[in-house]
């Protein structure tokens, strides 16, 4: 039901021309006016967004964001400051298309609402002055042109006759504000061609007060924190050393405390319904990598309530006994028993029930991932000739570092593949700090024997080799890939200077280049010259001999 309360009509003149503009961008925008409260919707269609940033996201490119924004005091449009701490302010996805209809408790929930909803609460309190003053002044700008062209003869014609509200405004002008004689204008159709090419000429009355559509100014501002969303805390906003392609926590105590303690980021049920393969390897290497000890960061920095003899007390796991973590892990039960907790919804329940600790773990492992990691079950869409059929999509860049990666590919002759092979707990670091050059420093898994940079291969054996250092024994005990687990990546890499070794100049170095003239390896200095595209998993004691990459048959869709 919409009902306007109050003898002003500017608020609601401004909420329609508001949201015909929204509408005039492809979005989607709706109300609801009663006597305690005025609800505005507004959102856009995720099919617009990368593809990247909506997995990372945990958002559906068939649905739509929608936000909802609440002025209660008094209940007008843009009467107040909206406040997420006040519940003046939500985003959802949903696959609506009329607002004019949504309802809050039918719309989803996803990875990033919370934090969404924070920094739009944010924004509104650092502009909320400026943007109350273009509205105010936009309201008198639509009180003067109601003179000569009202709201509702505007919306009239608009429906009548399938023009802009731009058009229309133009009809009634010339009609002094007549509602039958501007219906005679446009039904003649010399003299509405003559009324679309004037408006086309004319700046419309929008346009006099730069930025004063509120419920636009929300929806780009979203759809901007969405697309950024990588480069940023998820709890504090503090910019991220490192741009990856999921949305994570930066390294605060404060900040992991409230992610693992307060849901946010992502559903772990979620993520172990629709990619247990991920999830499984995810847990397996988290658990090599603390009995290893020495790669075993990040750390799961999160805490539980022990109660024991009615004596409570916070637990948490030691940095100094690193293979705490990992003995926990054995006892957590298989993504195949884990999903049949989900469907009883009683996950948490059971987790908790083996330690306090477990439940939280598991979000820590699968939230602070930030690659897409994607089990491949098409046969038709994995690469030949790698001798295994356990592969996954492994994507690390965020869209912006894609589109420099491919400029990069542009300038020097294209792209090639290598592989790259590390022990299995050193994945855990790779999937949330990216593949990076740590020669020189306390993470270095190898000896730098021909210098600094990242070590590739062009024949999967040498690689597989390299991926069997580490505690590869020590795999999770439920996982689906056994207990012995190794991993190597087929990396694209960009095709920098001369293929003449005699003529290297650096950054990157091909097998027996003149800075290492008895390498059989490539190494890349420059982080950007490489990307990861996919990652090959073997178990037992597999034999890839006369497996090189530059054979391979690579999907298309691998490269951008």
């Amino acid at each position: 039901q919409r009902r306007v309360h109050g003898g002003d009509t500017g608020p609601m003149t401004l909420l329609n021309e508001d949201i015909a503009e929204v509408l005039e961008h492809g979005a989607f925008a709706g109300y609801d006016i009663n006597s305690i409260e005025c609800s505005c919707w507004v959102g856009f269609p995720l099919s617009s967004l990368d593809n990247d940033i909506l997995v990372a996201s945990g958002l559906d490119k068939t649905k739509c964001i929608a936000i909802k924004l609440v002025f209660t005091d008094p209940p007008t449009y843009s009467s107040g400051c909206p406040s997420a701490k006040q519940k003046h302010i939500f985003i959802r996805q949903t696959a609506q298309r009329d607002f004019s209809k949504l309802v809050l408790l039918e719309c989803d929930y996803f990875g990033l609402w919370w934090t969404l909803e924070q920094r739009l609460s944010e924004y509104f309190q650092v502009h909320w002055k400026e943007i109350s003053a273009r509205q105010t002044q936009m309201m008198d700008r639509l009180r003067e042109r109601n003179k000569f062209a009202d709201n509702q003869s505007i919306s009239s014609l608009v429906e009548i006759h399938a023009v802009s509200r731009l058009v229309a405004m133009v009809a009634l002008i010339n009609s002094n504000n007549h509602l039958d004689k501007a219906t005679d204008l446009l039904f003649d159709e010399q003299a509405k061609s003559r009324l679309i090419a004037e408006a086309t000429l004319q700046s419309p009355y929008r346009r006099l007060v730069e930025g004063s559509n509120l419920l636009l100014n929300t929806l780009n501002y979203v759809k901007h924190r969405i697309e950024v969303c990588t480069r940023y805390c998820i709890v504090c906003d503090k910019p991220h050393p490192l741009q990856l392609l999921k949305p994570i926590v930066c390294s605060q105590d404060l900040c992991n405390f409230q992610f693992t303690d307060m849901g946010l980021g992502i559903n772990v049920e979620d993520e172990i319904l629709r990619a247990p393969q991920a999830v499984d390897l995810m847990i397996s290497m988290t658990t090599a990598a603390s009995f290893s000890g020495r790669h075993f960061e990040p750390f799961p920095t999160v805490e539980a309530t022990l109660t024991e003899n009615g004596v409570s007390k916070k637990i948490s796991f030691d940095r100094y006994c690193p293979r705490q973590a990992g003995e926990l892990l054995q006892r957590c039960p298989s993504t195949t028993t884990m999903a049949e907790y989900i469907h009883l919804n009683r996950l948490k329940d059971e987790l908790d029930l083996i330690h306090p600790l477990l439940y939280k773990l598991l979000r820590w492992i699968v939230g602070t991932n930030r690659c897409h990691l994607q089990y491949i079950t098409d046969p038709a869409s994995r690469v030949e000739g790698v001798f295994t059929d356990h592969q996954f999509v492994l994507r690390s860049t965020p869209p912006e570092k894609e589109r420099a990666f491919k400029a990069l590919k542009d300038e020097y002759k294209g792209t090639f593949y290598a592989f790259h092979g590390s022990g299995l707990g050193n994945w855990h670091s790779i999937l949330r700090l990216g593949l990076k050059n740590y020669s020189g420093t306390m993470k270095q898994a190898h000896g730098a024997v021909y210098g600094a940079g990242i070590y590739m291969a062009v024949d999967g054996a040498t690689s597989l080799g390299y991926a069997g250092y580490g505690n590869v024994g020590t795999c999770w005990n439920n996982s689906q890939f056994g207990a012995s687990v190794k991993c190597i990546a087929l990396c694209e890499v960009v095709n920098y200077g001369d293929e003449d070794g005699k003529k290297c100049t650096g950054k990157l170095h091909r097998p027996r280049c003149k800075h290492s003239t008895s390498s059989p390896h490539f190494r890349v200095e420059m982080e950007e010259l490489v990307v990861t595209r996919y990652l090959f998993i073997y178990t037992g004691a597999p034999q890839i001999a006369e497996v090189f990459a530059h054979d391979l048959n690579i999907p298309k869709n691998a490269s951008v």
